[in-house]
């Protein structure tokens, strides 16, 4: 029998923490972080405040954190599943949101594949789902593309693509270029009936998720500047 340990994906908040509504953890979760001693972490002070909320009672400091992002190598990523190999059970805490899911979770995991791991990904919220969930766009088939290409006319041209494919596609954008983005998708998808769903601040205090044609958002343009933003499109 294996005396390996598990990891553990853990969600987190997808907005400020501060905002944040305990309610949304379930309580499976709760009990598993009071459990482990053992993170990797996507920002270490983030994780930290996050779990002290989640259980004012747990102890900060016999934790270790390390530290797992776009910049980890493939050695930083070979020390934690060492750690798993020894039987130590690591919990993945992102940035925001679900690990794995846009996250550099995603290559923890799948290394842990290969050396037969067993990953226990937890409830919680995703501004992708939740946005898709109330969009009103096709649930059926969809595909989350991402970030688009920073260049604007490669952008544009990914946007023309795109439009030619059926279903729903959902992108995020880093929050200082919302606007660009969403003047992009306005004045480049050829069908102005085609729905758009922009979705921000997603379980925060602002929540507003709102689905209107390419011709109306066109004529009524908003300022998304700043917020965490959620882009969805499609017939």
């Amino acid at each position: 029998m294996s005396n390996s340990g598990e990891i553990f994906l853990i969600p987190s908040p997808i907005e400020q923490l501060e905002e944040y509504n305990l309610n949304f953890i379930p309580l499976y979760v709760k009990n598993t972080i009071k459990r482990l001693d053992y993170f990797a972490v996507e920002n270490i002070r983030t994780a930290r405040r996050f779990i002290k909320k989640v259980e004012r009672d747990y102890n900060i400091d016999k934790a270790t954190f390390i530290l797992i992002n776009k910049k980890s190598s493939e050695e930083d990523i070979n020390e934690i599943i060492k750690k798993v190999q020894k039987g130590k059970d690591v919990g993945v805490i992102s940035e925001a949101g679900c690990p794995g899911i846009a996250d550099p979770g995603q290559k923890l995991c799948e290394k842990a594949h290969t050396k037969n791991i067993k990953i226990n990904p937890m409830i919680g919220p995703s501004s992708i789902t939740l946005a898709l969930m109330a969009s009103g766009l096709n649930g059926q088939e969809f595909k989350f593309h991402g970030y688009l290409p920073i260049d604007k006319e490669e952008r544009k041209q990914k946007i023309r693509e795109i439009s030619k494919q059926s279903g729903s596609h959902i992108f995020i954008e880093t929050p200082y270029r919302n606007n660009h983005l969403l003047s992009d998708l306005t004045t480049t998808i050829p069908n102005k009936k085609t729905k758009l769903c922009i979705a921000y601040d997603i379980c925060g205090l602002n929540e507003n998720i709102t689905t209107k044609t390419i011709y109306e958002w066109k004529n009524n343009i908003t300022d998304i500047k700043g917020k965490p933003t959620i882009f969805i499109f499609g017939q």
